[in-house]
């Protein structure tokens, strides 16, 4: 239960420090399998602690057909939404389908006897690969925004029906100060036993991969004791464990002290871990390196956009004759297709000029934002047109920001 890290309080610890590149995918990726596989696993020790009997060899044999069928129904469900989203034209539609291709891919794999929850990240990996090129700008923007309120409001539920079942533990245990007279030193050792085994498995793991390299088994580098340090500590815990957490029924034997140690997995984790982690970093020497970045930075990959783009209006602003039918385009992407030549300079000086340049951008947009205002205060348009002009301002000012960050 307390095994998978958390996805999004790792991305929210680590946004606030530099580390290699593939340091980051690694921490930020690791949950998504994690978390299903811990999952899977947690279903055998409820069974086994229930009193259903845990046999090692079946219980492997089960766990590999679980996983493996579970990937499988994931991605049979993943192509077939996107065969589905391809022909929805309603962007409402489109958008719910983001929402019922988990429940169905769940549903689908439990009903078949393997992982739901192994399919359901391995079909919201389908689709996360897939809608760049299934969805419209539109569906994107407005997918992303329902999506992100939608776990807002999930994780936060969460919290609060941990909220709720620990203030009945804590009844039952006659306070807080009974509580950790009874609890404490079990809970200290659950969390240290969790520390030091993520500190064993990352060292090990990457023991073995140097291993493998040297024996010539293999072409991955490891990431070597520093990193293997800084991946160590930051195995933040959170929503998952909360919610493995409340899925025990309320009879199961020990169910206060799991709720305890799954809220204190979290506290310690994502408070103590999560605010040293910049110190780990500064005392490990972990740097982002030039061979950390990618072939293209930000600015050449919005040029090479941009040169696509130019091309595409030459070819399609002409006429069979090859007049040109759209002077104004032409020469608008023209503009934005050259104006990379007059930033130059160090990586910092072009980014202060490009910042200074959308800066101007987003002042003209809160300028013709108030004059849209005034018009409609005076009566002078009415809702519709104010809220189309708005649309194409807010459009533009996120761009400019987009652009500028």
């Amino acid at each position: 239960m307390v095994s998978p890290p958390d996805a999004i309080a790792a991305r929210a610890v680590l946004g606030r420090v530099e580390l290699p590149r593939r340091l980051l995918a690694l921490l930020e990726g690791e949950s998504l399998l994690n978390d299903a596989t811990g999952l899977v696993i947690f279903r055998f020790a409820v069974a086994a602690a229930a009193g259903m009997g845990f046999e090692a060899g079946e219980a492997v044999g089960r766990f590999v057909l679980l996983v493996v069928g579970g990937g499988a129904v994931g991605i049979a469900i993943g192509t077939a939404w996107v065969v589905v989203a391809r022909r929805l034209a309603d962007e409402l539609l489109l958008i719910v389908a983001t929402v019922l291709v988990g429940w169905i891919a769940y549903l689908s794999a439990e009903a078949l006897g393997v992982s739901g929850v192994i399919a359901t990240v391995v079909a919201g990996l389908v689709l996360g690969w897939q809608q760049h090129v299934v969805f419209s700008a539109a569906v994107r923007l407005r997918g992303t925004s329902f999506w992100q309120v939608l776990v807002f409001v999930l994780e936060a539920s969460v919290f609060i029906l941990i909220g709720f079942s620990l203030r009945d533990v804590l009844a039952r245990a006659g306070g807080l100060e009974a509580a950790l007279g009874t609890y404490a030193s079990p809970l200290a050792s659950v969390v240290v036993a969790l520390v030091l085994a993520r500190f064993a498995w990352v060292f090990l793991s990457d023991a073995a991969v140097a291993a493998l390299r040297r024996a010539g088994l293999t072409r991955e580098e490891p990431i070597g004791p520093a990193c293997a340090a800084v991946m160590g500590w930051a195995g933040m815990r959170g929503v998952v464990t909360l919610a493995a957490a409340l899925t025990l029924p309320a009879g199961f034997p020990g169910r206060d002290f799991v709720l305890l140690a799954a809220f204190a997995a979290i506290l310690v984790t994502a408070i103590a871990q999560g605010t040293t982690l910049g110190l780990v970093i500064r005392w490990t020497g972990v740097r982002r390196t030039a061979a950390d970045e990618p072939p293209l930075d930000l600015f050449a990959a919005e040029q090479a956009v941009m040169r696509a783009q130019l091309a595409a209006v030459e070819r399609l602003a002409r006429d069979g004759d090859g007049n040109v039918v759209h002077p104004q385009l032409l020469r608008r992407y023209t503009a934005r297709a050259t104006a990379g030549e007059t930033f130059f300079g160090t990586h910092e000086e072009r980014v202060q000029a490009i910042a200074s340049h959308f800066d101007v951008i987003i002042g003209a947009v809160e300028a013709g934002r108030e004059e849209l205002v005034r018009l409609h205060r005076q009566h002078r348009i009415d809702n519709e047109t104010l809220r189309g002009l708005e649309l194409d301002l807010d459009l533009e000012e996120l761009g400019a920001i987009s652009a500028k960050a």
